[in-house]
């Protein structure tokens, strides 16, 4: 089994005379940042022109960015998406603030670290500098890189850090430090308040000052939408459109209440589970052997056009959030049934509709929702989709020449014949037939 690498913060205390502020002056440390066998805090020192696994710097502005941005550490997985697309730089500037350690800042030189929650996993991801960084900058980050710690992992080393930065403070008789009172407040937090915490924090909001006037539809969502469907609501919506949103999930699980589901999907989720759940190291090894396993077991060649319509059943219905691609669920344990806007062209139409007959079959939530949101869970699904509708093998096939040596052209006619757009197999090219 492969070993999840884990974010680990140490340090060493040393000695400052010479800071003024007293929380910088007592929290000074050699601090050395990694993740698995990844060193984040690996830099060049210009002056020496030699390279360390350590900064220079007090643990004071990380402990209270930490504790600042506490339920958006713990929650919010929406900037998971923006990385997807990363660059360097690009983030809006309120995700940053919340998520990267870089905006500890306090005049102090931090890696560009990324933490993301995406359910039970964390993506942690940095960057190096790049080698035009100002010359006027005493250190220069080197390394980049990219994991999966578990979550819980994650907010335990957050947790320590903040911890033994207080105990510091307090040893050296600094008391009622910003931090202090910050992380007083929320270890105050019940359970309650500490749910609705976490769904604000999900849909983008600062709980405490920003939540407030979404607070009666945040409660109205936790009461009509259970387990994955209101987690997945949370990640998605936008917040001025959640009344609407609301109205539409409750419109469309109506529609599929009373629609005719296909028989044919029934038969194939009851032979999936009688075996044994593929699985692979990453979410999206996952989602692609899941879709061999559904090809496999309706004797679909690689090359073949999947036959969607006769697994699940499609609905039209003018979406009230753009995040929100479809609604699905079963009827009287048969399905699946999707709602979903009728604007969508057909190959976008065709991969939405993989992804809910992805709930269908590997999940057991009788309602679902097809969404923007970009955590671990719905990588799978996606992978799922992309594999299912174009599978790789078939790609290649249809190639009869390198991968390599594939040009648009070449890409449009074979998503011209598994009626996907031409990103998709891009995508597979790219993440499988190239990455080999």
């Amino acid at each position: 089994m492969t070993t999840v690498p884990e974010l680990k913060i140490r340090w060493e205390w040393e000695p400052a005379p010479h800071v003024r502020a007293p929380e910088h002056r007592v929290t000074w440390a050699r601090i050395e940042i990694s993740v698995g066998s990844e060193h984040v805090t690996l830099v060049e020192d210009r002056e020496s022109s030699s390279s360390r696994r350590s900064i220079y710097c007090p643990l004071y502005p990380v402990a209270e960015w930490a504790a600042y941005n506490w339920w958006f550490l713990q929650a919010d997985a929406r900037p998971a998406r923006a990385l997807s697309l990363y660059t360097p730089g690009a983030y809006d500037k309120g995700q940053f603030r919340r998520h990267c350690l870089r905006a500890s800042g306090d005049g102090f030189l931090w890696p560009n670290l990324m933490i993301i929650p995406q359910g039970e996993r964390t993506q942690v991801i940095w960057h190096a500098d790049r080698s035009s960084v100002s010359p006027s900058r005493p250190i220069r980050f080197l390394t980049k890189g990219e994991a999966f710690p578990w979550r819980e992992s994650v907010e335990q080393e957050l947790t320590r850090l903040i911890s033994e930065v207080l105990t510091r403070l307090a040893e050296q008789g600094i008391t009622g430090t910003p931090l202090e009172k910050e992380w007083e407040e929320i270890q105050r937090t019940d359970p309650e308040e500490a749910e609705f915490c976490r769904a604000a924090a999900r849909l983008g909001l600062d709980p405490y000052a920003e939540a407030a006037p979404y607070e009666g539809l945040i409660l109205q969502a936790a009461d009509d939408l259970k387990g994955n469907l209101l987690g997945d609501f949370l990640d998605a919506v936008e917040p001025a459109v959640m009344h609407d949103a609301l109205e539409w999930v409750r419109a469309a699980r109506s529609d599929i209440e009373r629609a005719s589901p296909p028989e044919a999907a029934e038969d194939l989720r009851r032979e999936l589970r009688s075996r044994e759940v593929p699985h692979g190291e990453r979410s999206w090894e996952t989602g692609w052997k899941q879709a061999r396993a559904v090809r496999q077991v309706l004797g679909i060649g690689g090359d073949q056009v999947f036959p969607l319509d006769s697994y699940i059943t499609s609905i039209d219905r003018q979406a009230a959030d753009r995040a929100l691609h479809a609604v699905g669920g079963t009827v009287g344990g048969a399905g699946p049934v999707a709602v979903l806007e009728y604007e969508r062209p057909m190959p976008s139409r065709r991969f939405t509709l993989s992804r809910a007959l992805w709930h269908y079959l590997w999940e057991t939530d009788p309602f679902f929702l097809v969404t923007t949101a970009y955590t671990e869970r719905l990588k799978v699904e996606r992978a799922f989709a992309a594999e299912l509708l174009a599978p790789a093998a078939g790609v290649s096939e249809l190639l009869g020449n390198a991968p390599e040596t594939a040009v648009p052209e070449d890409l449009d006619e074979i998503a011209e014949h598994f009626q996907v757009s031409p990103m998709v197999i891009k995508h597979q090219l790219e993440n499988q037939l190239l990455a080999v």
